[in-house]
């Protein structure tokens, strides 16, 4: 083989070696960007998965708030059809309200949430709005709100809920002014006499068990009398029923008119008054006693069928604080004293 032709079989060699150097970078280019188009499908099916699952996830929050949008729309319809004055709150400030809250607060909804709960309790009764202001309360809580038309007492229950994500109470708030006025009715006709509007013999041992307590618990003087008309049937047989009415009433005013209001009096049945006169000892009970003596005898009560004049008779005794002694003890006490009188010849004030 001549130079020329070793020469070109040289070149053809080396041309060869590039052809083959560029054609596997070729290849590792082409496998390369096989690879990369596999990463790119890849992440492009991951960013397709990811906005369908976005589309989802907001359709599904859209729907979820429509959902509460419609859940707090029948709620607030319920709320303000209710009776009961409601309201919704959360660390101590008023959320919402309904109505009913605008209404017996006598505040717009506007002055209403954001205030403090306890801004609408009286503050005689703060202490007890503790409880229902910061946890839910399985019975009715009783108090005294700040109102439109003053104070006025409520009955409240309240529940948690879950509001935002946080826990809220709702309170049903209920006027009883009108159970209060039926209550203290009730109490006082159980307590008063009908005919002299006076106190009745359950009024009479009530108040003075207490004050037979208090007076003991200090050390105070107290004093009990008790007084009957005398001769009450001849004042019946004469005038009739409904004269020996109008001397009661006569009686029971006149009793009212010379006692002290801190005195405890009522009538115990039939003709028989008694009074627990409360830090007075015996002689100012027997210059009480006279006094009264005195009004009802000189006393001229007119009535249909002709003036009624009549005398009573007046048994006293004080509090001895002995063992065993209790308000009754002291009452039948009195009550001897009284009949002492009346054997002794009416009309007079006897001491036992």
């Amino acid at each position: 083989m001549d130079p020329g032709e070793a020469s070109v079989s040289g070149e053809e060699k080396d041309l060869e070696k590039e052809v083959m150097k560029q054609r596997r970078r070729v290849e590792r280019a082409e496998a390369q960007l096989a690879n990369y188009e596999r990463i790119v499908d890849r992440t492009q099916h991951l960013l397709n998965t990811r906005i369908e699952e976005i589309e989802t996830a907001r359709a599904a929050l859209a729907a979820r708030t429509r959902e509460l949008e419609l859940s707090e729309q029948r709620f607030r319809q319920l709320a303000d059809a209710a009776f009961e004055t409601i309201i919704i709150h959360a660390d101590g400030l008023i959320i919402d309200c309904n109505d009913a809250a605008v209404e017996l607060y006598g505040m717009s909804k506007k002055d209403l949430v954001g205030r403090r709960v306890i801004d609408l309790v009286a503050p005689s009764h703060t202490l007890e709005a503790e409880e229902w202001t910061r946890q839910a309360t399985d019975a009715a809580i009783e108090g005294v709100h700040l109102c439109g038309q003053g104070q006025v007492p409520v009955e409240l229950r309240s529940r948690a809920i879950e509001l935002m994500g946080h826990t809220a109470l709702v309170t049903a708030v209920r006027d009883i002014t009108a159970h209060k006025q039926m209550e203290a009715y009730l109490k006082s006709m159980a307590n008063t006499d009908p005919l002299t509007g006076v106190g009745n013999r359950r009024y009479f041992m009530d108040e003075g068990r207490k004050e037979y307590s208090r007076s003991k618990r200090y050390t105070q003087a107290l004093s009990l009398l008790m007084m009957d008309i005398d001769k009450f049937k001849s004042i019946n047989d004469t005038y009739g029923h409904d004269i020996g009415d109008i001397a009661l009433k006569a009686l029971a005013n006149i009793c009212v008119a010379t006692l002290r209001t801190s005195d405890v009096f009522a009538r115990l049945g039939g003709e028989e008054f008694a009074a627990i006169l409360s830090c007075t000892t015996i002689d100012g009970a027997v210059l009480l006693a006279e006094r009264l003596r005195h009004a009802v005898e000189t006393m001229v009560t007119p009535s249909a069928k002709g003036d009624i004049r009549y005398t009573i008779s007046i048994g006293i005794t004080e509090m001895l604080g002995d063992a065993g002694e209790d308000i009754e003890v002291m009452l039948n006490r009195s009550d001897k004293g009284m009949y002492q009188a009346k054997e002794g010849g009416r009309n007079r004030v006897v001491v036992v």
